[in-house]
């Protein structure tokens, strides 16, 4: 069924207000309120149009201040119109007219506005924090590490959204796989990890295509694989995967150990146990792979060669794949955060020999400072990540403009014993 320009800027601003004043995440306000809109033929415009305005929120809610005299969730989606309408829908005409017709009530001129945006340049917080959309806290944050160009570069890269798959070698080798993805895609393989390729463009949606359904290439983000890969998975290895679940980056352990490592999965939600299991029978790593329900904190049990550990965090670093962060970083729940981390990265060292820990956080007292904390000897895992906040190579980084991927801390702890 046909939508009018009216409607979708409605249905956003309704997107807007979820995520903006009820702190959902961008997929449940949008699912939220699909539920009560009328049946549509398709909603992939809505979602695409919806996840690019609350990407853009902060620019948008100050141009919408200047343009209509309000930053409310209908203002903004109609300053989304405004300025990105262009770049997203393709019935130009439709597009001009709305716009015309939106500006006719406009206290401003849009350039003007850019031009305001502009002179704020000598506020770099407040400049970046409106020009490139961050919550302030996350600007300052960054700020308070690293110089204002690269943090500029950080952001700017930041508002761009890759996607990088797995070739799952459980399933395929990496030229069968490449040759199933390249007929319904384009793809650019990374120059130093042949498994992992990124999507430049497709035919068809990436969970549609072929080499998708059938789990011969994974979507995995490419700090997620680096995460991995500090690990060094061998065959024979003893291998534990704490606070694992949903089990991604325990099937790449698998995949890097030919499936021949022992491998234990822990985690403590009922349900998120069991939606592990069932990925890992799909991925073709469930008979290479123990899944235990457990507290990963108070987790007593053998020996083992490695653990891996992806710690619950703020999730500061995730503003790539979910644009909610920028509006909601949930800075402020650091502390408590840091606390379990130091909990988790405890018992781990407790459980083996040599650790590797991982947080999507942008924050040190996350990453540098946890395993600054605990006895035990961290360095930077691999080179090809970055240490830019000068820590003395307790652990690298991933960063959007360096990696083109989320951004992470891994750092590899070897215990003291």
């Amino acid at each position: 069924m046909k939508w009018t320009p009216g409607e979708l800027v409605a249905f956003t601003a309704r997107v807007i207000y979820e995520v903006a004043e009820r702190g959902l995440t961008l997929d449940y306000a949008f699912q939220k309120v699909k539920r009560g809109w009328r049946p549509l033929d398709s909603f992939k415009v809505f979602y695409d149009v919806s996840f690019d305005a609350v990407r853009h929120y902060f620019f948008l809610k100050f141009a919408a201040s200047r343009l209509f005299g309000s930053s409310g969730a209908k203002a903004v989606a109609k300053a989304w119109f405004i300025y990105k309408a262009d770049q997203m829908l393709y019935n130009r005409d439709m597009v001009s007219r709305f716009r015309k017709r939106l500006l006719k009530r406009a206290l401003a001129a849009p350039g003007d506005v850019l031009r305001e945006v502009e002179s704020l340049r000598g506020d770099p917080a407040r400049y970046l924090s409106i020009k490139y959309s961050y919550h302030p806290k996350i600007v300052a944050t960054l700020l308070s590490h690293l110089p204002a160009e690269e943090v500029e570069k950080l952001l700017d890269a930041g508002n761009k959204t890759w996607i990088w798959l797995r070739i799952n070698t459980l399933k395929a080798d990496v030229d069968k796989a490449l040759k199933i993805l390249e007929a319904e895609a384009e793809v650019e393989t990374h120059p130093r990890i042949p498994f992992a390729v990124l999507l430049k463009s497709s035919k068809r949606p990436v969970q549609y295509l072929e080499a998708v359904r059938r789990f011969v290439a994974i979507p995995q983000d490419l700090a997620s694989v680096y995460a991995v890969l500090s690990l060094k998975p061998e065959p024979g290895d003893r291998i534990v995967d704490l606070a694992a679940a949903p089990g991604m980056k325990t099937s790449l352990v698998a995949q890097l150990a030919e499936g021949r490592a022992k491998i234990v999965a822990v985690d403590l939600s009922q349900k998120r146990v069991a939606r592990m299991k069932q990925l890992l029978r799909r991925v073709g790593a469930g008979d290479a792979v123990e899944v235990v329900r457990s507290d990963s904190r108070k987790l007593k049990t053998r020996l083992f060669d490695k653990a891996l550990l992806d710690a619950p965090c703020t999730s500061s670093g995730a503003f790539t794949k979910e644009p909610a962060v920028k509006i909601y970083p949930r800075l402020e729940d650091a502390p408590r955060y840091s606390r379990i981390q130091r909990e988790l990265l405890k018992n781990a060292l407790e459980l083996a020999g040599e650790v590797v820990y991982a947080v999507c956080s942008i924050l040190p007292e996350e990453g540098e400072e946890v395993v600054g904390s605990v006895e035990a000897a961290p360095e930077k895992p691999l080179e090809d990540l970055a240490d830019p906040y000068g820590r003395g190579g307790v652990g690298g980084r991933t960063f959007p403009h360096i990696h083109r991927s989320e951004a992470f801390f891994i750092s590899r702890l070897r215990a003291l014993r």
